[in-house]
């Protein structure tokens, strides 16, 4: 049985409320720098009016290699009055599934974060992306920490050394991406990219795309635009901003080519289908 963990303690846990139509809470945390292997520890999500009504808010835990956060869609947000505190519990698992030991983040609360503009602002946003004009799409957050490749990450040159790597996706990390996130976009061809081929007019290379506020896309990020199975590579983004807090995303994207190693990322049917089924029903109601 594997050494049990020692001295694992958050650093830090955060709370941002994100929209508040639908309610959107989103939950950050930070744990403080070891050298031990965490491969056992998952965490889970705790809320309450107080510390001693804490429920749990997650079935299956975020494993330690995840994105440390966790957006919390059920708080009834719309009663500004009501303030809700969010605590965090790491778990360790033994080898057959049973828990080990726990440790817990001190309950946290939001504060300074957008007010009623601004949450107004990103709810209008999310309303005209996924009801009116925007289209479906997942967002593959790239990994820029973590275990390093086993097979194509050169230790002495600090560098990948195989852009085709199905360990890492060329990231030098191992599984390269996060698991996808959904999202809905609104996707602007550039006409000053287009240009005419012998067969026709060529398919826009660079393309804008406006984005609510969640989640946080950086540079080299991965946005599936589902319907045409389009792959886009993040070059830049810019934000519009209140109180020093996103509201909107504005990202400029290279299209993939099919042959690069991003193509290999799976997109989960299930997900892709239950976005694409949303986009035909909402076409299919008038608009008048």
């Amino acid at each position: 049985m594997a050494s049990k963990l020692v001295n694992i303690r958050f650093k830090s846990a955060l709370v941002e409320v994100k929209g508040v139509r639908p309610p959107r809470v989103l939950v950050r945390w930070e744990l403080e720098p070891t050298a031990q292997d965490l491969s056992n520890l998952k965490f889970f999500i705790f809320r309450g009016e107080a510390d001693t009504e804490l429920k749990q808010l997650n079935g299956t835990g975020i494993p330690h290699d995840g994105i440390y956060e966790y957006m919390d869609r059920t708080g009834m947000l719309v009663d500004q009055s009501k303030v809700y505190k969010y605590q965090v519990k790491g778990i360790e698992f033994d080898q057959d599934g049973n828990p080990v030991q726990e440790f817990v983040s001190d309950s946290v609360s939001w504060s300074g974060n957008l007010d009623i503009v601004g949450l107004y602002v990103v709810d209008e946003h999310l309303f005209l992306y996924e009801r009116v004009s925007g289209t479906p799409a997942m967002i593959f957050r790239r990994k820029r920490d973590g275990v390093r490749c086993s097979n194509c990450w050169d230790k002495i040159l600090k560098r990948v050394t195989d852009s085709q790597c199905l360990t890492c996706y060329g990231t030098g990390y191992i599984e390269g991406y996060y698991p996808p996130i959904d999202a809905w976009m609104h996707f602007y061809p550039n006409p000053k990219t287009a240009g005419v081929a012998q067969s026709g007019m060529m398919q826009n290379s660079v393309i804008d795309i406006e984005f609510t506020n969640y989640p946080e896309v950086r540079v080299g990020d991965v946005v599936v635009e589902l319907k045409p199975n389009n792959f886009w590579r993040v070059d830049n983004s810019r934000f519009t901003e209140k109180n020093k807090t996103i509201m909107t995303q504005k990202l400029g994207a290279t299209m993939i080519n099919r042959s690069d190693i991003e193509y290999s990322l799976q997109v989960p049917d299930d997900r892709r289908k239950s976005m694409l089924d949303q986009l035909e029903h909402r076409r299919g109601i008038p608009e008048f």
